[in-house]
């Protein structure tokens, strides 16, 4: 058993949502982002802070002299199946541990379910006069920042975002489909500039301090006063010490980037985000339009695990500001409408894909039969039924053999 199944094992079961409830402690949350957009227009260096689930077992490893490894790798090529991982490997954990112990705000995510059971064994001593979240139900800021703070905080600034999912972002934000659905929380006024990390962040582990030059020369060359940073682990460290060395305040943006661009899949991956937050839908035609020109290079199974990854979003239980897991769907008719008409589009995009290779047309069948089990398409009912028409026939044969 790996030391992260250990940690797992020994918290009680989740009792509702991974993420809990947005309305618990809503309001409290609420006073929580004004405080902290405070906090980061009149200090300077900020750093903002979040301890994601995974970055919890790396430093309780380092606590507890754990040695055996805890890596992750990028999971199946699935636009059905959720995957995550930090981006990096446990030989960066001391200057995790350090950004963690000095950041000026830290938010420790107990709402999220393992954080609420391991977070208190956690032994951080952190820097006098710093922040962090002052209760459970005002984890998970970065949420409720986004949804009310963000458009307010980055009117007439200089503000860069840079992640797996920075060209796609760019090129969302200039499409009519993004400007209507985004008025609430997108800033009219402000000097933005976006930066895509080599490799997509898929070289992560390899390339750290690469990935940190490559920003500390995007920060400079356009004089940013904030950076939003969406690099899994790597944020971490990097949003810690570029806010030093560059007086500038630095937010630990993770997944709010794939909420800005509704994105079913990671933009370093080609499997299901663990987790989506949700601020507006994005059609589906508009959105695959900018992937791929913001990915031109993707080979057509990882092309298709994309779009099922968007269908799949369709259906995923969603509340403004709020984040779901992978796995937490909910067949609502407004659900059920949005995938049935992108649905519709992604057969006439992509029908010509679907045999091309082995690779898709694995991915093709994981995507049918998920349709079928959810009775979602006929395709995908009619698949379900050959599926178990065919386990049913080679049960049949074993037991005769």
């Amino acid at each position: 058993m790996t030391f992260h199944e250990e940690l797992l094992q020994s918290c009680p079961p989740p009792s509702g949502s991974m993420f809990g409830k947005k309305e618990d402690g809503s309001d409290a949350r609420l006073n929580q982002a004004k405080f902290l957009s405070e906090l980061m227009r009149t200090t300077r260096p900020f750093c903002f802070l979040r301890l994601g689930d995974m970055e919890l077992v790396y430093l309780l490893a380092y606590q507890n002299r754990r040695t055996e490894p805890v890596e992750y790798d990028d999971g199946p090529l699935s636009g059905t199946r959720g995957c995550g991982n930090p981006g990096l490997g446990a030989k960066y954990t001391e200057r995790l541990w350090q950004a963690y112990e000095r950041a000026e705000y830290v938010d420790f995510h107990e709402k999220n379910w393992p954080n609420e059971h391991l977070v208190p064994r956690l032994a951080l001593e952190r820097a006098s006069g710093s922040y962090r979240n002052p209760t459970k139900e005002t984890s998970l800021l970065f949420l409720t920042w986004t949804e009310s703070e963000l458009k307010q905080y980055c009117q007439d600034r200089c503000v860069g975002f840079a992640g797996a999912e920075a060209r796609l972002l760019e090129l969302l934000s200039q499409t009519p489909d993004f400007k209507q659905a985004a008025t609430d929380c997108w800033p009219e006024k402000a000097q933005i500039f976006y930066h895509q990390v080599r490799n997509d962040g898929r070289d992560l582990d390899a390339n750290l301090d690469l990935v940190k030059e490559d920003l500390r020369k995007f920060v400079k060359a356009h004089g940013l006063d904030t950076l939003f940073l969406s690099l899994g682990g790597g944020a971490k460290i990097l949003g810690y010490e570029l806010s030093r060395e560059l007086g500038i305040c630095c937010f630990d943006f993770g997944a709010m980037a794939r909420a800005l661009t509704y994105s079913g899949c990671d933009g370093n991956r080609v499997a299901r985000s663990p987790h989506s937050p949700f601020l507006f839908r994005i059609p589906f035609t508009a959105y695959m339009d900018a992937l791929e020109k913001a990915m031109p290079n993707l080979a057509p199974a990882e092309l298709l695990a994309k779009a099922h990854g968007q269908l799949l979003l369709e259906v995923l239980k969603k509340e403004v500001g709020w984040t779901f897991a992978s796995w937490e769907f909910e067949f609502s008719s407004e659900n059920v409408s949005a995938f049935r008409q992108a649905f519709k589009k992604y057969k006439k995009r992509y029908r010509r894909l679907f045999t091309v290779s082995l690779a898709a047309k694995t991915e093709r069948n994981g995507f049918l039969h998920f349709c079928g089990t959810h009775g979602l398409t006929l395709e995908g009912r009619v698949f379900l039924l050959l599926f178990r028409f065919k386990g049913f026939v080679r049960r049949c044969l074993g037991q005769s053999a």
